[in-house]
């Protein structure tokens, strides 16, 4: 014979299967956005970009390298209007085993000014369709 807590966990069971409960959302339609980072004429060596909607919505992130990113996490931007920030940090060191590098500390910021990242002025509007975005920035 089922004990009530059985019953109990059965029919709790059988609603979470009847209400598609544990589906995950599909969110905002996206699009993969790819392009280069130069910063006074030259490709960004390392650094961050972030998409940012205008609308509540999720912000997109992806790595720069060699002045290069691409956005396909999660399929890719969310489409519409954008803040866009633009954050870099120089490559630290590479150390030799056992070596230690008097006051060389963290990576440090590159001069990158704020009007690119924390007052950004640079904006991106992303548009429908099947192949990546292409959005270049020239930073000065």
């Amino acid at each position: 014979m089922l004990s009530v807590q059985r019953v109990i966990v059965l029919l709790g069971s059988i609603c979470l299967l009847a209400c598609g409960c544990g589906q995950a959302e599909e969110g905002p339609p996206r699009r993969i956005v790819e392009g280069k980072v130069e910063f006074q004429g030259q490709p960004l060596a390392a650094g961050m970009i972030r998409f940012i909607p205008e609308a509540p919505g999720p912000v997109a992130v992806a790595r720069i390298e060699q002045g290069a990113y691409r956005v396909d996490n999660k399929g890719g931007v969310p489409l519409g209007k954008h803040r866009v920030e633009v954050v870099s940090r120089q490559p630290e060191p590479e150390l030799v085993e056992a070596e230690v590098l008097p006051d060389q500390g963290a990576a440090t910021a590159i001069s990158i000014p704020a009007q690119y990242n924390s007052n950004t002025s640079l904006s991106a509007d992303v548009e429908v369709g099947d192949d990546p975005q292409v959005i270049d920035f020239q930073l000065d």
